[in-house]
């Protein structure tokens, strides 16, 4: 298994976890059942100071400094404090998140977690830091760096959920406000860093802190969030960094590429170049049998020689150049061209909104794929394996989007109640007082109808995805 498989499968895994997911049983339900939620609640009028709570840190609030290495610290200082007698195992913790409020061991966990109040001041002070900068050598080593002690992020996140939810649960919601500025800072901060990996972590770790945020608007007299949600960065998460380094985090070790055009390389030198592509992706040089799959590597290869010709000359090199050029560094510059050309054609539509990019992200998922197949040999083009899988990234981008976006449309649904003595609005056009957003991932207006004295707030299910992305709020007033 390569490198760049088991990095895949680790990011699938690591966001999974975050979102609280569990694997698909062997035998799912006939029918698909969308994710709904039972919510009671109070009507909420709009705070007298409309800006009053917020879930990022005010600008005259911030201080200097970066809060990378508050979140690193934070790290250190959790798992220093998590050791000896009565530390908390993960599967202890991971059922405790996942556990619905009315079941949780409430006497236990304020015992578990009361063990990491200087972890929570660390992750306090990141969140009212300016900046987010992470110092790694990323533009230096691209795809070979791993950012250190990612998967710590995971249990940090479930330890501010908890405690966000005791404190909640207390009517503390003052400190609960608190808690949630941490999660979505550090949600923010990580997410917005130079990986897909670190970027789908901050995603998942956003959806877990938009899963306390329902258990906000469920408390007694709680306070309304619309504008709260609503000054939130739109999208959260910036996707924009870790997409220009995927896009080019392959010349951190390979630069030659960026000079094919100007440099013509030796067999050798392409050959050289090829064999640091798949140390990249996991080869061992020194393992046996290197030197023979290297010669079935130049076969290979070789076959590839007249396609790739004919496309240059197509793209209009002189026949004459072409034809005088080492034919390995022939195929090189093929192989780049086409890396360029699908490479802009899948991230150019990250650019784009998801409803609109849907399409456009599919095609060129398909195209790829093709690609993969061309010439019936894997080795058509290697440098292909790099590139991620990017409709699925942009996919739980817009379904974070969603759940903030219903989460808006509940505090202006509590709002509509306020105003109304106390009444669900027939329908969401008679919601006027404040803007309604749209379905970030399925477009248009979200679904909205009164049945059997619930309000019914539903987002279908998308078609590129399953029941638990479909949501569903059954909302109730007390």
């Amino acid at each position: 298994m390569t490198r760049n498989v088991c990095r895949l499968l680790a990011v699938a895994a690591i966001a999974i976890a975050l979102c609280g997911e569990q694997a698909p049983a062997a035998d799912p339900p006939r029918t698909p059942t969308i994710r709904t939620i039972q919510l009671q609640v109070d009507p909420a009028p709009e705070p007298r100071f409309a800006l009053q709570y917020l879930l990022e840190t005010p600008y005259m609030e911030q201080r200097s400094g970066n809060a990378a290495l508050l979140y690193q610290t934070a790290v250190g200082l959790m798992l220093e404090a998590n050791q000896g007698d009565g530390a908390t195992d993960r599967d202890t913790l991971n059922h405790w998140y996942n556990s619905p409020p009315e079941t949780l061991p409430v006497e236990d966990v304020r015992t578990a977690i009361s063990r990491f109040g200087l972890t929570f001041r660390n992750l306090e002070t990141a969140a009212k830091c300016e900046r987010c900068t992470w110092e790694y050598p990323i533009r230096e080593e691209g795809f070979a760096y791993m950012m250190p002690q990612l998967g710590e992020y995971r249990t940090l996140s479930r330890l501010l959920c908890l405690k966000a939810r005791l404190e909640i649960r207390d009517g503390a919601l003052d400190q609960a406000l608190t808690t949630l500025r941490s999660g979505v800072s550090m949600a923010r901060d990580l997410g917005g860093g130079p990986s897909i990996i670190q970027h789908l972590v901050g995603v998942a770790i956003a959806a877990g802190m938009a899963r306390e945020i329902e258990g906000w608007v469920q408390t007694a007299n709680a306070p309304n969030l619309y504008w709260a949600l609503i000054a939130l960065p739109d999208p959260l998460i910036n996707i924009r960094t870790s997409i220009q380094m995927e896009s080019a985090g392959l010349y951190a070790k390979l630069p030659e590429l960026l000079k094919l055009e100007d440099k013509v390389l030796s067999n050798e030198q392409v050959l050289d170049l090829w064999q640091r592509a798949a140390a990249l992706l996991g080869a061992d040089q020194k393992e046996p049998g290197w030197w023979l799959s290297k010669t079935m590597m130049i076969a290979g290869a070789m076959k590839l020689y007249p396609r790739a010709k004919a496309r240059l000359i197509e793209q209009g090199h002189p026949a004459e150049t072409v034809e005088a050029w080492p034919p390995l560094h022939v195929i090189l510059l093929d192989q780049h061209q086409q890396f360029r050309a699908v490479s802009d054609s899948i991230f150019k539509w990250t650019y784009v909104p998801y409803t609109q990019a849907r399409n456009g992200l599919k095609q060129a998922d398909q195209e790829m794929s093709q690609l993969y197949q061309q010439d019936g040999a894997a080795m058509a083009n290697p440098f292909l394996i790099f590139l991620p899988a990017t409709q699925r990234i942009c996919f739980l981008d817009a379904r974070l989007a969603r759940d903030i976006a219903m989460l808006r449309c509940i505090e202006a649904i509590r709002m509509y109640a306020a105003d109304h003595d106390g009444k669900l609005p027939r329908s969401l056009a008679e919601i006027t007082a404040v803007p309604l957003p749209t379905d970030p991932l399925n477009g248009g207006a979200f679904h909205y109808e009164l049945a059997g004295g619930k309000a019914i707030l539903e987002s279908a299910i998308p078609p590129d995805g399953g029941p638990k992305d479909g949501l569903r709020y059954e909302i109730t007033l007390r």
